[in-house]
């Protein structure tokens, strides 16, 4: 078996060259067994994702949140391991710029979500119109009915088609994967938008808001998509963002 090396002091030594020695070959021993916090380093990671991320979607403010318990769990293992552990700078600078990002992209959204909707216009999401299954009498919900005819304001993601520029008609969903990654949606999760205005869209994965009037359709209006053939809501739209 391999022998460790280790320190053996001359007979003719003097006490500060042996110290001196001693001292050195300590350090090195001390510094070969110094691991690089993992911690701090996916605090880093996770704050320079939120410098990008955090404000382009309300859903990417996870990425400071993580960066903030990264680096709380990466301050506590210093505490605890003082001597074991190496990259406290970097769990500091992390923490710091995770906390700046997650309460400005916490403000920003805040403020968006409050000035979003149009006057006179009501916010609705998709979970209003899935239909409730043991209360429902119909196929759509009970709220479809209530906002027919109502001026409104939905979130949500264009279904890819072969058209991919200047749309004027489109489908709206509310699931990301339904719009990017070959789901199959619901009827009821899907809502068709005719824009009236000068407005188009293009096709991204961004998240659009729709504001105009929404229409319930009890028998099913035909639109031109192959896989979703007909639909019972429509909003026209007069304003697509």
């Amino acid at each position: 078996m391999r022998q460790l090396a280790t320190f053996q002091p001359r007979e003719n030594m003097n006490t500060a060259e042996l110290q001196s020695k001693m001292s050195t070959h300590s350090e090195q021993d001390s510094y070969q067994y110094r691991s690089v916090s993992k911690s701090a380093v996916a605090c880093l990671v996770f704050a320079v994702l939120s410098v990008f991320l955090s404000f382009v979607s309300e859903v990417f403010v996870l990425f400071p949140m993580l960066g903030v318990i990264f680096g709380l769990c990466s301050i506590t293992a210093f505490k605890r391991f003082p001597g074991e552990l190496v990259g406290k700078a970097v769990a500091k600078v992390g923490l710091a710029l995770s906390l700046l990002c997650l309460v400005t992209s916490l403000g920003y959204h805040g403020y968006i979500y409050a000035t979003e909707v149009p006057p006179d216009h009501e916010r609705i999401s998709f979970r209003d119109l899935a239909p409730k299954k043991k209360r429902s009498k119909h196929p759509f919900s009970e709220k479809a009915l209530e906002l027919d005819g109502q001026k409104v304001f939905l979130k949500g993601y264009v279904r890819p088609s072969d058209k991919q520029r200047g749309l004027k008609n489109f489908i709206l969903v509310g699931d990301f994967g339904d719009c990017c990654f070959g789901g199959n949606p619901k009827i009821t999760e899907v809502v068709a938008i005719s824009i009236v205005s000068d407005d188009t869209v293009d096709y991204s994965l961004r998240k659009r808001k729709v504001s105009g009037e929404f229409r319930l359709h009890q028998k099913r209006r035909a639109i031109s998509e192959e896989d979703i053939p007909s639909v019972y809501y429509e909003i026209i739209a007069n304003h697509v963002q």
